[in-house]
């Protein structure tokens, strides 16, 4: 999907998709249903939002973005890193190119997704208690 994919147009064939009205969608994710309607027509929403959303409807954007993949199997619960006062989640802004790292052995793949994916379940915990709190 190219990085100029119009982020509103796609939440908005989404929703419409899953066949949830619109005033739900909007309660549940915590705008109102004018916010909602103007999502619509941004071109770059925050992906935390696009993550909530597919929360909410039940629908996994990595179709979409393939860079917000969720196959990631539940490990247990990290110890609490310190707490970072920035709102402005990694994921919000278009992804990076990041330099693939030089492995050698397939010992050392599964190390680097086992790190991956432990940072991964600890983002999602903090968005969790993230979303805890505002809500």
């Amino acid at each position: 999907m190219k990085a100029t994919a119009h982020r509103g147009e796609i939440i908005k064939e989404a929703i419409k998709a899953s066949g949830v009205a619109i005033g739900i969608v909007a309660e549940k994710v915590g705008v109102s249903r004018k916010t909602l309607y103007n999502k619509f027509k941004e071109s770059s929403i925050p992906y935390s939002f696009i993550l909530r959303l597919g929360e909410v409807i039940h629908h996994d954007f990595s179709q979409e973005f393939p860079h917000l993949s969720k196959s990631v199997k539940k490990e247990p619960p990290l110890p609490q890193a310190q707490v970072i006062n920035n709102l402005q989640l990694p994921f919000d802004s278009e992804p990076d190119e990041a330099p693939k790292p030089q492995l050698s052995s397939p010992a050392e793949h599964e190390s680097e997704l086992v790190l991956l994916q432990r940072k991964y379940i600890a983002l999602l915990e903090k968005f969790n208690e993230l979303l805890l709190k505002t809500s």
